[in-house]
């Protein structure tokens, strides 16, 4: 998978998520933005780590999807996942304060550093 050079609003990424689904990327667009606003943003970390994640689409050569789409669906998942978890309290310290947010962000800091280490930033 790759985020999308040709048909891409923001970053790419549901451009080429629908192509590689073989979906409307508007449909994935309204999707991730209603999910985003019912969820106070906790959806927009997906869309952020894959364009951390994704590369952008060459317009000189194109791969396969395989393994790319896996990722995709495993971090919907994870994120989902972890948005409940959040609903039912059980990212929460003793005293009470949340740690989904601080979480979040340590995970998207690792994939940074991760991109970094790799030489593909």
């Amino acid at each position: 998978m790759y985020r999308s050079f040709t048909n891409r609003v923001f970053g790419g990424v549901c451009g080429g998520l629908g192509a590689s689904l073989r979906l409307n990327p508007w449909w994935l667009r309204g999707i991730f933005g209603v999910l985003a606003a019912a969820s106070q943003g906790a959806f927009a970390l997906p869309y952020l780590v894959l364009w951390w994640v994704v590369p952008q689409e060459s317009l000189v050569a194109r791969r396969g999807r395989g393994l790319a789409v896996f990722f995709v669906l495993v971090l919907l998942a994870l994120t989902a996942a972890a948005w409940i978890a959040r609903d039912q309290g059980l990212l929460r310290t003793p005293n009470g304060e949340d740690l989904f947010w601080p979480g979040a962000l340590l995970i998207l800091s690792a994939i940074f550093f991760l991109r970094q280490l790799g030489g593909r930033g």
